[in-house]
């Protein structure tokens, strides 16, 4: 079992323990007005919640760097530059490096960004709609990455990797 699909049911465990402290707290003690709810919440949040909250965004982020870790060979990656984004799929990989290669990505025919006036020259007001279908250009560029600690995740340059492919241009920039 990957080392993310461990910290995801420790998550998962966590979360149902939080919801019973909570009906054990809270839900089972409150007055059928409500009256005392915000006092048993205080109550529950000092005693148990701030640092069942604490432990559950670690564990989120232990999972996100887990997951950026566990890329494979083959997988789909992300360039983010800035606020334009290129797919990638990687193509080789060890302890602190993966090589990635440029896909060949397609914008939907369908997609037709929508222009106003305003900013340098016009403002595109559906850019988030953008749809893409990728392939693998055997022809495309290639990078090396590096797995940086600080950040949790493979980076070029200072640039992020993340997982699956997500074109994006940014039409206002």
């Amino acid at each position: 079992m990957k080392r993310s699909e461990e910290l995801k049911i420790m998550l998962k465990n966590l979360k149902e323990e939080n919801n019973e402290m909570l009906q054990k707290m809270v839900r089972s003690k409150c007055s059928e007005d409500g009256s005392n709810y915000d006092k048993l919440l205080n109550e529950y949040w000092r005693v148990y919640g701030s640092a069942a909250s604490d432990k559950m965004d670690r564990l989120k982020c232990q999972i996100w760097t887990e997951e950026r870790r566990e890329v494979e060979v083959g997988d789909g990656v992300t360039l983010c530059l800035y606020s334009d984004a290129h797919a990638y799929t990687v193509i080789a990989k060890t302890a602190k490096t993966i090589t990635i290669q440029r896909d060949k990505a397609t914008l939907s025919p369908d997609f037709k960004p929508e222009f106003i006036p305003g900013g340098f020259a016009a403002h595109c007001t559906n850019q988030d709609e953008q749809k893409w279908s990728y392939e693998r250009d055997p022809n495309g560029e290639v990078l090396k990455c590096r797995w940086s600690e600080k950040k949790g995740m493979f980076v070029y340059k200072g640039c992020q990797i993340r997982n699956g492919r997500h074109e994006y241009y940014d039409y206002n920039f």
